[in-house]
This record gives C-alpha cells, structure tokens and sequence, in this order.
C-alpha cells in the first residue's frame, strides 16, 4: 500500500476507534486488589495509531520524537503544561465551593421563574467559562442542575442543553478557555491579547444568538414555575470562604500575567505554570497545618490531594499521541494537501478563507473530536499564505469551540457531560442532542464567522 495512504487509513481507524470507544464503552474499570480504577477510554483509540504508524514501519523513532516536539511554535508539551495548569486552578476553585456558590445565585436570582432561570443561569456559566475552563464549570454544574431539577419538580434538558451550549460557545473569547484554542494560538504565536482583541467581538455575537436560540426552543418549557429549595441557599455553598478568595487572586493574577508575558518574552507557560506551583505550595502548608491540628480541612489528604485527584491527566496520552499521528500526516503530505486544496478555492479572499476554515473545522470536530480535528489543522494551516493565516487560524479556533455544540462527541467536554447525564439517569439521546445542534449551532456558527470577516475587512480599510 502506499505510505500516504496507509498513513490516512491509519488515522481514519484510530479516530473510528476513539468514537466507538466513547460511544460504547467511554471507561473501563481495573481491579488491583482491594481498588478499582476508573480509566477512561478515550485516549485508548489515539495511542492505536502510534502503535500502528510504528508497527507497519512507517515512523521512526526520530520522526516521532519531532512529532511530539512540535513544529514551528507549536510546544505539545508546553500546551499541556499551561491548559492543566489552568484546570489545577479551576479545579481548587470548585473544590472551595465557588462554582456552586455561583449556581446557587443564579437559582436565588430567578426566584420562582423558570425564565429568569434559564438566562441566569446561562449568564453565570458564560462568565465563569470565559476566565476558568469550559470542562470545569460543565462537570461542575451539572449535577448541581439536575438536582435543584429535579428537586424543583422541572424538566431538567433545557437547562443542561443551555447551560453546555454556553460553555462551549463562551469558552472561545479567552486564549485559556479550551486546549484548542491553546493549540493553535501557540503554534501561529497569537499573543495573549491579540487573540482577545481578535475573538471578543465574535465569541459575544455567538454567545448572544445561542441564548436567543435556546431560548426560542425551549420558551414553552421554562415557563413552568419552580419552588427555590431553603437548603440551596448561596452562603451553605461556600465550603472554604477564605480558600475561595486564595483561588480568586490566585487565578485573577495568572491571566493577567498571561497577558503581560509576551511583552515581557516570557513564555504563557511558564507563568501558568508559576502559578499553579504556588498554589500547590501553598495548599500542602495549608494541608500540613491542618493536619497537625487535627482539622481535616479538604477530605482524606487535604485540599491538595481532592484537587489532583480530579485531574484530568488522560488527556495526556491522548494529545500527545495525537502530535505523532499528525506528524505522520505531515511526512507523507496529508495535511498540505488539504491545505493547498483550501488555499485553491479560497483565492485572495479573507471572507472564503474564513467560511471554509471555520465551517469544515466544525465538521471535521464532530469525526475526529475537536482536540485531534485541532492538532491536524495545525499543518494544514501551514500552507496557507501570510495574509490570510491568521484568518484562518481564528476561524477554525471558532469552528473548533462551536463544533462541540453539533454533537456529543465533537469535544471531550461532551463525553464528559453525557456520562454525568448517564449515571444521573436522564435520557438525551445522541439524535436528540444532534437535533437541538443542527437547529442552533448552523446559524450560529455563519453569524460568529461573519462578525469575524468583517474585522478583517474593517481592518484592511
């Protein structure tokens, strides 16, 4: 066979294997003695194509080392630092109590009202999701949404679809608020507040038609009054008022630090990484004073171990096996093809290069997941001329967050949130989902993409 096409077919099964795998079987448990381990799946179906690029003969070990060094400036290792830096952040936060202390304003605000829930409630998870992380703040709220749900005597899918859609739609406007967004702001050097000045515009414009959506969707069935529980009162949520304030600075001081660092030649990683040290530091002096008194504060091992506990360290693995499969693209002239075809029925225009780059990223998220679709865009931006590469790049960050919002499995936000629905035993099936992403991720995703050719044409005036 030849090489080009075997390394396609190799991709094409490993990609299969990952969305069987999260459909089928999404974790898998492991005894070792006394303990079971839950292992998610997910990154099972990226390290078979390594395997099978490595088997069959077609990298060898220094092509696959260049694989996960990166090219250009995009640093694998780098990118994971600086996105699970910024989820040991986020992380600490929820664990204090803040995520749900701001869930439980939002139920306070809306009363009796199933309206002035709804848009409350998407408002809080839009701001949380622009300065923390759109995994975090969706494993955080919904299980706190299906309990009051549920408690309140309310139909709980317009809230869970609506609370999702807006962390997927907001978690663009920030460099910090998605790995893919980390991904290809790195690889093309888009500073930190570049990237801002570029996306705030279209990140609000597709977060203010989502809601509009939603919204016209669902109008019927949040009209239903819903009794507000005593017990979920917003001072009873707050476990930690003082580490609540510790994470806050904490946070506050990294993404402005972040926004500082390329003036200062200092690479984003670094800083975030600075930054999640300290907190470190500082959670095992504080666990360790606990300790000694006898206190207990945080669970079994302290505050400290909770938080790494909830790392999501499969992801890992499963980005950097996705760096050597997309070198592999690379070497054999996959990804410049695609490029080369692109750049051809775009010509000279920034509007086209916009449209095709963020639409066919949107798609291409919901085959490959939108982390892998991220990484292969990488190169295949590459062959793009200057005057139009950072079109491009912006324009499939947008397609990258707003694929998400298609199907289930356009990011790992959403396979995280359809095992939470699982075990809470709500039923949104995968047509169902897809039927409520057709009818507002279309629109809009032509609307965000817009908004952004006309920055590039204002800009060219």
């Amino acid at each position: 066979m030849d090489g080009k096409l075997a390394v396609e077919a190799i991709f094409a099964v490993s990609c299969a294997a990952m969305i069987y795998l999260v459909l089928r079987k999404p974790s898998v448990h492991l005894s070792l003695g006394p303990r079971r381990i839950k292992l998610d799946t997910y990154y099972i179906g990226a390290l078979l194509g390594p395997t099978l690029l490595i088997a069959s003969g077609l990298m060898n070990q220094s092509q696959i080392v260049r694989g996960l060094q990166g090219e250009g400036g995009l640093n694998p290792f780098g990118v994971l630092i600086l996105f699970l830096s910024m989820v040991f952040m986020s992380i600490y936060l929820d664990i204090t109590g803040f995520f749900e202390y701001c869930a439980r304003l939002a139920l306070k605000f809306a009363g009796g009202d199933g309206r002035r829930l709804f848009f409350s409630l998407y408002i809080i998870v839009s701001i949380l999701t622009v300065f923390t992380s759109n995994d975090i703040v969706i494993l955080t709220f919904t299980p706190f949404v299906y309990y009051f749900s549920k408690n309140a005597g309310i139909d709980p899918k317009p809230y869970l679809i609506s609370e999702f859609f807006a962390a997927n739609t907001w978690s663009m406007m920030l460099y910090i608020g998605n790995p893919t967004n980390i991904l290809l702001a790195s690889a093309f050097g888009i500073r930190f507040d570049q990237y801002l000045g570029w996306m705030f515009l279209p990140s609000v414009t597709a977060g203010m038609t989502n809601m509009i959506l939603l919204y016209i969707i669902f109008r019927d069935r949040v009209r239903k009054p819903l009794t507000v529980l005593e017990e979920l009162a917003p001072s009873n949520a707050l476990r930690d008022r003082g580490g609540a304030m510790l994470g806050l600075v904490i946070l506050g001081g990294c993404i402005g630090a972040l926004a500082v660092a390329p003036y200062l030649g200092i690479e984003m990683w670094v800083v975030s990484l600075g930054f999640a040290l300290a907190l470190l530091v500082i959670l095992l002096a504080k666990d360790s004073a606990s300790a000694a008194n006898g206190s207990g504060n945080g669970g079994r091992g302290g505050q400290l171990a909770s938080t790494l506990k909830r790392m999501p360290v499969g992801i890992i693995p499963f980005v950097l096996a996705l760096f050597i499969t997309v070198e592999a693209l690379r070497l054999y002239g996959v990804t410049g093809d695609i490029g080369r075809l692109f750049s051809g029925i775009s010509g000279d225009s920034t509007a086209l290069y916009i449209y095709i780059f963020g639409v066919s990223s949107a798609i291409s998220a919901n085959f490959l997941n939108n982390i892998p679709m991220t990484v292969a865009y990488v190169p295949i931006s590459v062959s793009v001329s200057q005057a139009h590469l950072l079109a491009a790049v912006l324009a499939t960050t947008i397609g990258s967050n707003l694929g998400a919002n298609i199907t289930p499995i356009g990011a790992l936000a959403g396979i995280m949130w359809m095992s939470i629905l699982r075990e809470k035993e709500v039923r949104v099936t995968f047509t169902e989902f897809m039927r409520y992403g057709l009818t507002v991720t279309p629109v809009t995703l032509v609307v965000c993409l817009g908004v952004l050719a006309l920055e590039f044409m204002a800009a060219a005036l």
